[in-house]
C-alpha cells in the first residue's frame, strides 16, 4: 500500500511539472486573429479603381490650371483631348456634337490680303494690327504646351516657331529665354482672378480669349456672359498695347453662331484675330473651314488646336500616312496664306488620352516625334 501511494504521488508531481512547462491553455494556429491582416486598398480591384479615379481627375486638355498665389502653378498632368467632335470627310457626323461638312471639296479661292486696321466699332469686331498677320516664314508655328516647365520645351524651338500658350495665364519660366513669344489665355471664368493678377503691362504682347465657350466641360458660357467677361478682363489690356484674339470655339455648328452672337453682344470691343479649333480627317475640310471664318469675320485667323482626329463616334482614325498627309497639306496652306497669323497643332504632350496617338508631337524621350519635327521645321 505504501509503495502504491508513493507511485501515485510521483505521477501527480510529474503532471504538475508538465503543466507548468507548457502553460495552462494550449494555443492552436487556427486561433490567430485573421481580421488583423489588412489588405492594402490599392490591391486588386482597389488599384484599378484608384487608377481610373486618378485618370478621371486629370481633366481635359484645356481645362483651367488651379489658381495659386505663386507665379508658377503646381505641375499639372498632361492635358487631355477636348470633347470637341470631328468633321467627317463626306458628311457631318451625328452629335455629340456634330461638326459641319463643306458643301464642296474644291480648293478655296486664293487667299485675300489681310484687312487693314480700323478703329474700334460699337457694332462688333474690329480689324487689329499688331503682330498677328505674318506672310509665312519664321515665327508662324505655335506650341500649345500643357506641361509647365518640362525641360523638353527647349527641343521645340526652331526658326519657324514663335508663340506658345498653356491654356492658362501662366508662362513657362524659360519661354522668353528660349525665344518663344508667350501668349497668355483667359481660359474661362475660373481663371479670371489669376489672369488679372498675372497679365499686366509688359507681361506679354498678345492674349487669347476663352477656350471652347460653346462646349460643355470647357469654359462653357453664353455669348452674353462672354462679352461681360471680355469687357472686364480683356478689353482693358488693349490700352496697354496688347493684341486681343477672340475666344476659340469648337468646329461644331454651334461654334460659328456663338462667335457671331458674342461679337454682337460685345459692343465697343476690339479684336485683332479670330481663334478656332478643328478636329477632322480631311485636310481640305480644315482649309475650307478656316477660309470661311476669315471671309465671315474679316480678321486674321488663329487655329489654336487642330489634329487629324475622328470624333464622330464611328469610322476609323487616321492612319500614320493620313496624319502626315494632313499635317503637310494644312501646314503648307497656312504658311503661305497671309491671313493665317499663327497656328498650334494639338499633341505637344506625353499623354494624348482620347486623341489618336499618331498625332503626338512629343516623344517619351522629351524630343519631337517624326511628326513633331515635321511640324516645327
Amino acid at each position: 500500500m505504501a509503495v502504491t501511494k508513493l507511485l501515485n504521488l510521483l505521477a501527480v508531481s510529474s503532471l504538475a511539472i508538465l503543466a507548468c512547462s507548457y502553460g495552462a491553455t494550449p494555443v492552436s494556429a487556427l486561433t490567430v486573429d485573421t481580421h488583423q491582416i489588412r489588405r492594402s486598398p490599392l490591391n486588386g480591384h482597389g488599384a484599378i479603381a484608384a487608377a481610373k479615379k486618378k485618370r478621371a481627375s486629370t481633366g481635359k486638355r484645356c481645362r483651367p490650371r488651379p489658381t495659386t498665389s505663386a507665379n508658377v502653378p503646381p505641375q499639372s498632368p498632361p492635358v487631355a483631348k477636348p470633347t470637341t467632335t470631328a468633321v467627317a470627310t463626306t458628311s457631318p457626323p451625328p452629335p455629340p456634337p456634330p461638326q459641319p461638312a463643306p458643301t464642296s471639296t474644291k480648293a478655296p479661292p486664293p487667299a485675300p490680303s489681310p484687312p487693314a486696321p480700323s478703329a474700334p466699332s460699337n457694332n462688333g469686331p474690329t480689324n487689329g494690327g499688331g503682330n498677328n498677320g505674318s506672310n509665312g516664314g519664321p515665327g508662324k508655328v505655335g506650341i500649345a504646351w500643357p506641361i509647365n516647365d518640362d525641360k523638353a520645351l527647349a527641343n521645340f524651338k526652331t526658326s519657324k516657331v514663335s508663340p506658345i500658350y498653356t491654356w492658362s495665364p501662366w508662362i513657362p519660366t524659360k519661354a522668353k529665354e528660349l525665344g518663344f513669344e508667350p501668349v497668355p489665355m483667359l481660359w474661362g471664368e475660373k481663371q479670371a482672378a489669376e489672369f488679372k493678377r498675372l497679365v499686366v503691362k509688359g507681361y506679354a504682347n498678345t492674349v487669347l480669349g476663352f477656350n471652347e465657350p460653346n462646349q460643355q466641360g470647357q469654359s462653357d458660357m453664353s455669348p452674353q456672359r462672354g462679352a461681360q467677361l471680355w469687357k472686364e478682363y480683356i478689353q482693358p489690356l488693349k490700352a496697354q498695347g496688347y493684341s486681343l484674339i477672340s475666344p476659340a470655339c469648337t468646329n461644331a455648328p454651334s461654334g460659328k453662331q456663338w462667335l457671331k452672337d458674342f461679337f454682337k453682344a460685345c459692343d465697343g470691343c476690339t479684336f485683332d484675330g479670330v481663334a478656332l479649333h478643328f478636329y477632322g480627317t480631311d485636310p481640305q475640310v480644315f482649309i475650307d473651314y478656316i477660309t470661311d471664318f476669315h471671309n465671315t469675320f474679316n480678321l486674321p485667323i488663329w487655329p489654336t488646336e487642330f489634329a487629324c482626329q475622328n470624333f464622330s463616334g464611328s469610322g476609323a482614325q487616321c492612319s500614320r500616312d493620313q496624319v502626315f498627309g494632313f499635317m503637310s497639306k494644312v501646314k503648307n496652306f497656312m504658311d503661305n496664306t497671309s491671313w493665317v497669323a499663327h497656328y498650334f497643332a494639338f499633341g505637344a504632350m506625353y499623354d494624348m488620352n482620347d486623341v489618336n496617338p499618331l498625332n503626338q508631337l512629343l516623344g517619351s524621350n522629351g524630343k519631337p516625334t517624326d511628326l513633331g519635327y515635321l511640324y516645327i521645321n
